[in-house]
């Protein structure tokens, strides 16, 4: 398990740094927003199961839950839940348990862009991606402490499902990322499914040995060959 922690200490890497990137500038008279700043929507979305590919960690049809606060991600022996309050996030295999200080990667979106301005620009256009009818809606999100930053969402929600965004795009400076889930329930999962051992180890951080710093997302490596940084 301990190439798979190393792998998930990078890819946390890459998601704390979605929040500060450059600004994105806009060319062009910008849409109107149906109000000035409105709840984000992937808020919305509290208890929901799917199968996520793509986004930050370049999952691959991984299976994901959430309830409440909560969200899990599935692997052949283990098991990830991140705390979307505290962003704290817990690695199980077995009996043993790592506990991290960030989300777990593929929780991106969901687990990004807290306390930033939501302003929502729903469309007229549809379009059917596998199978649903979704109607298209565009997110521009700003930090609220001033930062020149801009990020640009871009969401296709599916109306067979109570408009859960069955694709995200989402852009962030040079960032691109798009997130698919297919699969998709919006019952309640299992609360079972996200317990824990209230033991855990503490996992690596950045900059601790055995870590990489990664200033910017690249191809998906092999945790196992990642540079260990210089002492």
């Amino acid at each position: 398990m301990s190439s798979q922690l190393l792998r998930l200490a990078l890819l946390s890497c890459i998601l704390t740094l979605t929040l500060s990137l450059p600004a994105q500038t806009h060319k062009g008279k910008a849409p109107k927003p149906v109000a000035k700043e409105i709840q984000n929507p992937l808020g919305e979305f509290k208890s929901f199961s799917a199968n996520v590919t793509g986004g930050i960690a370049q999952d691959h049809d991984r299976k994901i839950y959430r309830s409440g606060s909560l969200m899990r991600l599935d692997f052949d022996n283990s098991y990830r839940v991140t705390d979307l309050n505290t962003l704290k996030m817990w690695g199980v295999s077995g009996e043993h348990c790592v506990e991290f200080e960030r989300p777990d990667a593929g929780t991106f979106p969901f687990s990004a862009y807290r306390d930033f301005k939501v302003e929502r620009f729903p469309t007229k256009g549809e379009e059917t991606i596998d199978g649903h009818v979704c109607k298209i809606e565009n997110v521009t999100l700003t930090p609220k402490d001033g930062r020149p930053l801009v990020v640009k969402m871009k969401l296709w929600k599916a109306e067979d499902l109570d408009d859960f965004p069955v694709r995200i795009d989402v852009e962030a400076g040079p960032q691109k990322f798009t997130s698919t889930y297919a699969n998709v329930s919006l019952k309640a999962p299992d609360p079972k499914l996200f317990e824990h051992p209230k033991k855990c180890s503490a996992g690596a951080q950045p900059g601790q040995n055995g870590t990489t710093k990664i200033d910017h997302p690249g191809p998906k490596k092999d945790a196992s060959s990642a540079e260990k940084p210089k002492e």
